[in-house]
């Protein structure tokens, strides 16, 4: 399998139409929107709706999530409490230059550039003629009932944070003779920004979007070098990576702490934190192969680290990072070996569950999805870990693949969880379990692996871990799942990737300037053999 024919549906669900698609703002990129806007120093209050994780992305969810009622007041608290900060006498000579002081009478033309420039940030395009003389009238209307121009512009403020068009990323579709379901330019310019940056387009982008600049290949090329040499696209791609892994579910991460002291909700952010250190270092940093992510010895490490990995590390570098390489002797290569994806295994706090492993493996990175196990399984000899003839993990799972009800299942997950097995569940390397020896031995697609860094070899040499990668970098930036007339268009970007050396910039490039981004239900509809090859060309 290439990692592209799995779970494809035919047509597009979630909040779409002929020519609309919404999709809301996750909380990372509703409080990046805001920083990024207004400042770092803003504070985003209250309470967010729970995200939905739908074919491995956060970011799929997104269009399918709706604003409840209660998820409605803590949305206009939150608006009110930021406009509030933001107007505050400290900060408005910064957000507004021309009105200082605090102005009793409603200043038409100060509002009107306030509106002109905030609105355009904050609803990702410039405001309609409607939507900028309603904002007028509110205004102008609290500044007169106050007494107070500043209530005035936290009033407009506040209705702009709770409009649809903030909350929502509301892309819409334009005309265009080679394409018929293109997004339109602002649509396409908040994509881009938000698949590099995770957040919301600046203002030369929407200038470039404003400017036609973007049916030009070679100039929407240049804003793509632009934004990735910009510090921001390392905080972009830290994002993604957080979806692309799972990593919300370190918020309620937790172990027995009597059988693994070393734990702490401390040492989890650090791992968490060591992994995307090792990511952006080699992708972004040195720019290199994404396959070897699964091979890297090369990492960053702190004390607290140190201690659970069993490797002396620097004491200044407690609350510090230090670059670290894993030697040869040692049990480490590539993020399956690190902390992070050893920790994130909910099954059990005491112990490591090699299904949850496998699993996470096969959705996370392969792009390839395991069905839930039936209701009527009996998982109470998995669970018996006091069995003096089961000792190992691998035993009991080899007592309850015997089963035919759960062995197809677990022929999928079962290799590569059953390779990790020398790590227990937070990550700290072991021999033995119940003081009888590990077996990390297995197969995988065909070959033969002794242990977890061979099988990180046989990982980094499949075709379906750089062709799930490119899926997920799309999905995500588009926030569509693949139709099945996407296929053959994914496919033929990783063969592109693997042309570029597997590098992360240029697959950036080749996604965005390939029509199929652009198409506002992710799919190929009306669109020309000729279009779709000159996008494999950009």
């Amino acid at each position: 399998m290439s990692g592209l024919q799995d779970s494809a549906p035919a047509q597009e669900p979630g909040l779409t139409t002929d020519s609309t698609a919404f999709r809301r703002l996750s909380e990372s990129e509703y409080e990046r929107s805001i920083a990024s806007i207004f400042g770092p120093d803003i504070k985003v209050p209250g309470r967010f709706e729970p995200a939905l994780r739908v074919q491995g992305l956060l970011a799929l969810g997104a269009s399918k999530a709706a604003v409840t009622p209660a998820g409605f007041e803590q949305a206009a608290a939150r608006s009110w409490g930021i406009a509030e900060q933001v107007m505050a006498p400290d900060r408005r000579a910064r957000i507004l230059p021309c009105a200082q002081g605090d102005l009793k009478q409603f200043d038409r033309a100060c509002a009107r550039s306030f509106l002109a420039k905030y609105g355009r940030l904050l609803y990702r395009r410039p405001l309609e003629k409607q939507e900028n003389d309603a904002l007028l009238h509110l205004m102008k209307s609290v500044t007169n009932t106050s007494g107070s121009f500043s209530a005035g512009l936290v009033a407009g403020l506040s209705r702009l944070l709770l409009s649809p068009q903030f909350i929502y990323r509301i892309e819409t579709s334009e005309t265009d003779p080679h394409q018929a379901n293109r997004v339109d330019s602002y649509s396409l310019a908040s994509r881009i920004s938000f698949l590099v940056w995770a957040a919301p387009p600046d203002d030369a982008l929407l200038d470039a979007a404003a400017s036609g600049a973007f049916q030009n290949p070679a100039q929407l090329s240049l804003q793509l070098d632009r934004m990735m040499a910009s510090p921001r696209f390392e905080e972009g791609m830290r994002v993604f990576f957080s979806d692309m892994l799972g990593y919300e579910r370190f918020q309620n991460l937790g172990k027995d702490q009597s059988l693994y002291p070393v734990f702490s909700s401390r040492i989890a952010e650090d791992a968490k934190e060591q992994t995307l250190r090792t990511i952006t270092d080699l992708l972004i940093s040195r720019e290199g192969d994404y396959r070897d992510l699964f091979t890297t010895r090369k990492t960053f490490m702190n004390r607290r680290l140190g201690a659970l990995y069993g490797v002396p590390v620097a004491a200044g570098a407690f609350n510090g990072w230090v670059p670290y390489t894993f030697s040869g002797d040692e049990q480490r290569a590539g993020i399956l070996t690190l902390a992070a994806f050893l920790m994130l295994d909910p099954s059990h706090e005491g112990r490591s569950s090699p299904t949850v492993r496998g699993k996470s493996a096969r959705e996370q990175l392969l792009c390839e999805t395991v069905p839930p196990p039936p209701a009527n399984v009996n998982f109470s000899l998995l669970q018996d870990t006091n069995n003096p003839a089961l000792k190992t993990a691998r035993q009991r799972l080899d007592m309850h693949r015997a089963s035919p009800v759960c062995a197809a299942c677990h022929a999928m997950t079962d290799p590569i969880g059953l390779a990790l097995e020398n790590y227990d569940t937070v990550g700290s390397f072991r021999t033995l379990e119940n003081g009888a020896q590990i077996d990390p031995s297995g197969t995988f697609d065909g070959k033969k692996y002794a242990n977890s860094i061979d099988l990180t070899e046989i990982l980094r040499a499949s075709p379906k871990i750089p062709a799930c990668f490119v899926r997920r970098l799309v999905e995500y930036g588009t926030g569509r799942e693949t139709p099945k007339s996407g296929i053959p268009v994914l496919k033929d970007m990783s063969v592109q990737f693997a042309n570029v050396g597997y590098r992360l910039r240029p697959l950036i490039k080749l996604i965005v300037l390939n029509p199929y981004f652009a198409a506002l239900d992710g799919g190929m509809r009306d669109m020309p053999t000729a279009k779709l090859e000159q996008g494999r060309r950009n």
